[in-house]
């Protein structure tokens, strides 16, 4: 299969970069960015320096390693502004962390990982520590479950085969089997939980949001502390973030009701 000539070398090289530095979200050096990629070290400085001058790298003063600038953050959050979608779900959101009192979150699917994309901090002084832009494995999050769980089955083992089911607790789901047959459970509930699977002594409780088309194209869910949100307090939260996640959907013409 020949090269597409449509590629222009230099700017799959600077996305590639760009791409690698965001996945390891620290400080990186032209030689290791060399090695890992295969790309030689010449075009990856001079690549490197052009994106600096443009404000989309900085360089540490000690050491010269680079890592992504102020005009990332702009642009993500212009991208983020330009989506309907999370204009339309803020005060949704915004009403469900009230009524609930703890931290909730709207995230998407990028590159086989949930990226959070709206967030209402709970008031309570013990509070969840996420940043809107950062992203999340789908195995282990009530968010990602249900992106997996509503995913084409053959796209979803894709993703798995891909990203792999790595073990963050002692309660994280490290077996497809198991894991495929958890999706199915959550298809028929119509929610997701994540019972201290991501992080210890963390729960949340996710659903699905889709568009006009019936496409699950975002989650919603309420997270906080094991020691304010119970087991027997699931129930109810699964129930008050289905009936966003369907408010939000209707927003978007999917035709759901409450």
């Amino acid at each position: 299969m020949g090269e597409d000539k449509n590629i222009i070398k230099s700017v799959d090289k600077a996305f590639r970069i760009i791409e690698l530095m965001a996945q390891e979200s620290r400080p990186m050096g032209v030689t290791e960015i060399s090695k890992r990629l295969k790309i030689n070290k010449s075009t990856v400085h001079a690549t490197l320096n052009t994106l600096l001058g443009k404000g989309y790298f900085e360089q540490d003063t000690e050491g010269g390693k680079y890592r992504l600038g102020i005009a990332f953050a702009q642009i993500a959050n212009a991208s983020l502004n330009s989506m309907d979608f999370r204009n339309k779900a803020k005060p949704v959101i915004a009403r469900l962390s009230k009524q609930v009192n703890e931290t909730v979150h709207m995230v998407i699917l990028r590159q086989g990982k949930v990226v959070y994309i709206e967030k209402q901090e709970s008031v309570q002084s013990m509070r969840i520590h996420t940043e809107i832009g950062k992203s999340q494995p789908c195995h282990c999050t009530g968010v990602g479950k249900v992106m997996l769980a509503w995913m084409d089955p053959e796209e979803s083992k894709q993703l798995i085969r891909e990203h792999g089911l790595p073990r963050l607790t002692d309660k994280t789901i490290t077996d497809e089997a198991a894991l495929y047959k958890h999706l199915e459970e959550i298809r028929q509930k119509g929610y997701a939980i994540d019972d201290e699977e991501n992080e210890k002594g963390l729960r949340c409780v996710a659903a699905p949001i889709m568009d006009y088309s019936g496409r699950v194209i975002a989650a919603i869910s309420i997270a906080g502390p094991t020691t304010r949100i119970s087991t027997d307090s699931l129930e109810k939260m699964a129930n008050l973030v289905v009936e966003a996640g369907l408010e939000i959907s209707s927003k978007l013409g999917s035709g759901l009701t409450n």
